[in-house]
């Protein structure tokens, strides 16, 4: 733990040097007299979702109309209450400073990461994280009787939450009104006050229903609460809350955070929550009305439903559940942290038409699903210059190291998007910062027939013990330079050599040969102070010593939180524009290693284009070499360069351009090599090796090639030639 703390302490003593103050959301100043009308306890009456208007996603914030019902669905992890300032009355109140840092054992943390802030600062008892998550809300009309049903991310039991739904029954604010007693809130307009203390904890639903109003048009309010009154979740605050903490001084200012709830820390700081509502028609409740919810554009939050939990299936884990390569006492060990079924993602829709491309955005470690999308040059520069779709996993938490599960996220929300949207499969590409430039290279590795270009800023290269061979590269960085730019002096991290991967899975210099087809572009940065420039530069000198386009810059003055503190992304953006997939090339070369499989989340990388079904001899990693002429060969020639400049600071660069130069005659030949392969399998169809054909192929030892179609060549160790009818 020891080094968990050192991490977080340099910070903590930066941001409350920043001072500051703030509202205390129990001092508000609640004017409007107290309602005569008393308030309604509301007995628990099961009412289930009508089964045609169950969603598996949803934007947060929308509201729909399906068979009569109002159907509201919230954001989700968004339940942090009151914003209390930088600090609260309370002396142990430090807010935005301290209560983030969870997994560093910070003991007042709410959230998990040092990067992702909230507004809210409102803490729940220990072991109740996130029971006053609100995921829905539904009305609905059963004769004379009003039904309404919250459904909660978590409740462990009956009496965890209180659900209270106010009703402004004549639709005018200048009427009723008031406090909402035992609540600390107060709203205009309200006549009725309608509270439900039991819920289910095998549904998580708190429901019951009441006496319709009468009146032809209404405004509703709804808060979910903590046990004792503490509102934690505001509903009906549309799909363009705010997630605005992307960088210093958004990150340690009051009032910003990184979870969609900035507005609602904002009026429950000041305890009014009148601006949050939605209007009612009794005429369509029975009418039993059917309205979509609204396409939204810019910037919002998408939840999808997941098949996979983690232990107890509900909830959050501040401290985090350790992955295979966590618990090591390291930063940026593997932990999971959030841990139910409804999974969030940041996204940012195009104002232009679709069909969209699709960019994968993939935070850092410590960081979350609203950084780098929320920040305006980014969303500019990737999303409405290209017109393309950005969507940013959570990844379970914020160091999930896009392995194990949180892979699985990063894989169901691309489905999810591309079920969602018009987008253009073969623009689709990865992208992200740190943990997510490794989580780019390990998926593009992985998953290359799915991918037209990588975008890696600063990513983790899987070992710290990655050193380039010095003196060997043509053109190598250090001597444009004039630099020795391997100085350990950079790196504050020198002790932790001893746990080189720190919760990576698979070291990416050794796949860099799976990225043939898809190119990639890097930035890095001279003085990181995380990931170590040796580390860099080994990954440099692994593209240099490879044959696809790419283009890596190192910026020798740069830290590691340089890119995103400026918002400036453009080369980057440039180099992404245009780029296409992939499908059927001539030649497949791929690494494949059955430890980086996760059965138990149906996450298998034995294929790659035209080859499936790879099964290797032993444990360790196989290597494929496959070529076929079937199809014919676009050619390309290869241009090695070096560059400098100084946007948006200096930089030096080696980069590979690859310029189509012509194409290869279609013939009938299987060439190649395979290492520690006992069987695969080729499709027939996408090798163009539909009819007779020559084979020549080497293998280290006895293996089976099956093709799609039935037939199947038998190899044995060494040089293997023959014809296949």
């Amino acid at each position: 733990m020891k080094h968990s703390l050192l991490f977080i302490s340099p910070l903590l003593i930066s941001l409350t040097a920043c001072g500051g103050g703030g509202s205390n959301p129990f001092s508000a100043d609640s004017s409007p007299a107290a309602n005569a009308t008393p308030t309604t306890e509301v007995p628990f009456t099961a009412i289930p979702m009508p089964r045609d208007c169950t969603r598996k996603s949803w934007v947060a914030g929308t509201t729909e109309w399906c068979d009569g019902a109002l159907i509201y669905r919230d954001y989700v992890y968004d339940d942090y209450g009151a914003d209390a300032g930088l600090a609260g009355l309370d002396p142990l109140s430090v807010m935005n400073l301290l209560v983030r840092g969870g997994t560093h054992y910070s003991p007042l943390a709410i959230t998990p990461g040092l990067l992702s802030p909230t507004a809210g600062d409102q803490a729940y008892p220990q072991g109740l994280e996130n029971t006053a998550d609100l995921v829905s809300l539904m009305l609905s009309l059963q004769g004379n009787e009003l039904q309404v049903r919250f459904e909660l991310n978590t409740l462990y039991d009956q009496n965890n939450s209180i659900a209270a739904l106010a009703i402004d029954t004549d639709n005018d604010p200048a009427t009723g009104g008031g406090d909402w007693p035992g609540f600390g809130i107060h709203s205009d307009g309200w006549e009725q006050l309608h509270v439900f203390r039991d819920g289910d904890p095998a549904s998580n639903i708190i429901s019951g229903t009441f006496p319709v109003p009468e009146t032809p048009e209404w405004r509703i309010q709804a808060v979910v609460a903590q046990a004792d009154g503490t509102v934690m979740n505001v509903a009906f605050r549309g799909p363009h809350e705010s997630a605005r903490a992307g960088a210093v001084p958004d990150q340690i200012l009051p009032d910003a955070g990184n979870f969609w709830e900035d507005n609602q820390a904002r009026v429950l700081a000041t305890g009014d929550i009148s601006e949050f509502g939605e209007q009612v028609s009794l005429a369509d409740l029975r009418a039993r009305v059917n309205r979509p919810a609204p396409a939204v554009t810019g910037f919002q939050q998408r939840v999808y439903t997941s098949d996979y939990t983690l232990p107890p299936g509900e909830g959050v884990s501040i401290t985090g559940l350790p992955g295979r390569h966590g618990d090591t006492q390291y930063p940026c060990e593997q932990y999971f942290h959030y841990l139910g079924q409804y999974q969030p993602y940041g996204v940012y829709v195009p104002d232009q038409e679709g069909p969209h491309e699709l960019q994968i955005v993939m935070h850092g470690c410590e960081a979350n699903h609203a950084s780098q999308i929320n920040q305006t040059n980014f969303q500019q520069s990737f999303a409405e210059d290209n017109n393309r779709i950005l969507a940013a996993p959570l990844g379970r938490g914020t160091q999930g190291f896009y392995s194990d599960i949180s892979e699985r996220d990063v894989r169901d929300v691309q489905a999810d998007v591309i079920a969602n949207y018009a987008i253009d499969t073969d623009r689709v590409m990865l992208s992200g910062y740190s943990m997510g430039g490794y989580g780019t290279l390990r998926l593009a590795a992985l998953y290359p027939q799915d991918y037209a270009a990588g975008i890696n800023w600063v990513g983790f290269t899987g070992s710290l013990l990655n050193l380039p061979l010095a003196d060997t590269l043509l053109g190598s960085l250090s001597d444009l330079t004039g630099a020795t730019l391997t100085s350990p002096l950079l790196s504050g991290f020198q002790e932790l050599q001893t746990e080189s991967s720190l919760g990576a899975q698979g070291n990416v210099v050794d796949y860099v040969g799976n990225l043939k087809y898809i190119p990639t572009t890097h930035a890095y940065s001279g003085a990181d102070e995380i990931v170590h420039v040796t580390t860099a530069l080994a990954l440099q000198e692994a593209f240099v010593n490879s044959d696809s386009d790419y283009v890596f810059y190192l910026h020798p003055v740069a830290e590691h939180l340089t890119y995103i503190q400026l918002d400036e992304w453009q080369k980057m953006a440039d180099y992404s524009r245009d780029r296409v997939r992939v499908q059927r090339p001539a030649t497949v070369r791929y690494r494949y290693e059955p430890a980086l499989d996760y059965p138990e989340y149906a996450l298998f990388h034995n294929q790659a284009y035209w080859v499936s079904e790879i099964e290797n001899r032993t444990v360790e990693a196989s290597q494929i070499n496959l070529n076929s002429d079937g199809c014919g060969e676009t050619l390309f020639d290869r241009t090695f360069d070096t560059g400098l400049g100084e946007y948006p600071v200096p930089w030096v660069s080696t980069e590979r351009t690859l310029t189509q130069s012509g194409t290869a005659e279609a013939g009938n030949t299987l060439s190649g090599s395979l290492d520690n392969v006992f069987r695969l399998t080729v499709d027939v169809q996408d090798s163009c090796l539909t009819g007779s054909l020559h084979y020549n192929i080497h293998s280290d030892g006895a293996a089976t090639l099956r093709l799609s179609d039935g037939r199947q060549i038998n190899l044995v160790s060494g040089d293997n030639s023959g014809f296949l009818p």
